[in-house]
């Protein structure tokens, strides 16, 4: 018994392992756009194609993940998710042709939506909050160190395609970790005996899914076009400006290492509560007060403000929608994510190439309020009970 938990302990080590590779690439991609554009010869705006692609990539696997995962289990698909991101990383870092560099960010998107469902699927149902405070934590982690390597990197003369090549070896280390490990899931673990049906209690879907959307539309977007606003709007040097996104994703994981601690003690739907309104509150704030180091904390700190969101959010959608339902409810909110990602995200972009950079902060802003609301409806609405599937 004792050897069957450790194996799974392990297992959940490379989960946790997987997140922090994971959240570098993007993360890295708002502070390597630049150059990278450069090299590629494209426009500063065109950030939003890269995010469409990568968003649309990642909707049509987690919108594919509960029926994946029915046919043929977790295990299988950890794997052949980390080995198609290796590849196609592998791809970003040496192209100088546009369309391959587009197709490419879209195969990363299909694989981490694999990978990013499967987890937390798993995670939802089998292990609990404090394990998935844990491992967003390890996105959280490497959310902050993809924007310090390229900073890093670009401060001493070296190309971006580096950091790229890194994160290809990355993922091939993490391949061979689920190779080593995913043969202790159970086949109850590893994929549904049957097709749940959602009943009648679509509305409680939908309003998840709109958390979602919203929710990785402001953080996503505030990670991807923070430096191009702090270094375009208010002036502020590109070093300072990258270490202020690195600052963002760090808080955001300082989020998410609380609720790795607190664990079941947190209440869940107070904390969402004061999430959102303090994620509006600090956006705002970034977008009407023109004093540039004002605009940095503002910034940094709205990750911390709708850190635990994300985590929270998925905990509970195993307590709503129940077990068997778990991996296409998953599915389907990180499918309503990553299309915030990539229409939200891609949508500043086409602010920013009418307006100029100074839309990317009142454009999140709105977003952030969106958030707001759609936490509150969804909060109300399981207050109500209508969280019963069937």
């Amino acid at each position: 018994m004792r050897d069957v938990v450790n194996r799974r302990n392990r297992l959940f080590a490379v989960m946790a392992s997987s997140f922090v590779v994971l959240g570098m690439p993007m993360a890295a991609m708002g502070v390597a756009w630049p150059s990278a554009a450069d090299d590629l010869g494209r426009s500063l705006g065109e950030l939003g194609l890269v995010t469409l692609a990568y968003g649309a990539g990642y909707t049509a696997s987690t919108l594919a993940s509960g029926e994946l995962t029915h046919r043929f289990g977790t295990g299988p698909l950890l794997k052949l998710a980390a080995v198609a991101a290796a590849a196609s990383l592998a791809v970003l870092a040496v192209t100088s042709q546009w369309p391959v560099f587009l197709v490419s960010v879209l195969a990363l998107g299909v694989a981490g939506g694999m990978l990013d469902s499967g987890v937390n699927a798993y995670v939802a149902v089998y292990r609990g909050t404090r394990s998935m405070g844990i491992i967003h934590t390890g996105f959280g982690i490497g959310s902050a160190v993809g924007p310090l390597l390229i900073t890093a990197l670009l401060a001493f003369g070296a190309s971006w395609r580096l950091a790229f090549g890194a994160l290809a070896i990355a993922d091939l280390v993490l391949a061979a970790g689920f190779m080593a490990t995913v043969g202790v899931l159970a086949r109850s673990e590893g994929r549904a005996v049957r097709r749940p049906s959602i009943g009648s209690n679509g509305q409680i879907m939908a309003l998840s899914v709109a958390v979602f959307f919203f929710y990785a539309g402001v953080a996503a977007g505030t990670g991807v076009w923070a430096f191009s606003f702090l270094t375009e709007a208010r002036g502020i040097d590109p070093t300072i400006a990258g270490v202020t996104v690195a600052a963002y994703w760090a808080l955001l994981t300082a989020a998410r290492v609380g609720l790795g601690v607190l664990g079941d003690r947190v209440d869940a739907e107070h904390v969402l509560t004061v999430s959102g309104v303090a994620t509006a509150a600090t956006l705002a704030v970034a977008w009407l007060v023109p004093v540039p180091w004002i605009a940095v904390l503002a910034l940094a700190i709205s990750g911390f403000a709708h850190g635990s969101v994300f985590p929270l959010e998925m905990t509970l959608t195993a307590r709503r929608f129940g077990d068997e339902y778990t991996p296409w409810a998953v599915g389907y909110e990180i499918a309503g994510a990553n299309v915030g990602v990539a229409l939200l995200t891609g949508g500043i972009g086409l602010l920013v190439a009418r307006w100029g950079a100074g839309a990317i902060a009142p454009g999140l802003f709105v977003i952030a309020l969106l958030l707001l609301v759609a936490l509150e409806a969804l909060r109300v609405r399981s207050a109500e009970g209508l969280v019963r599937f069937v």
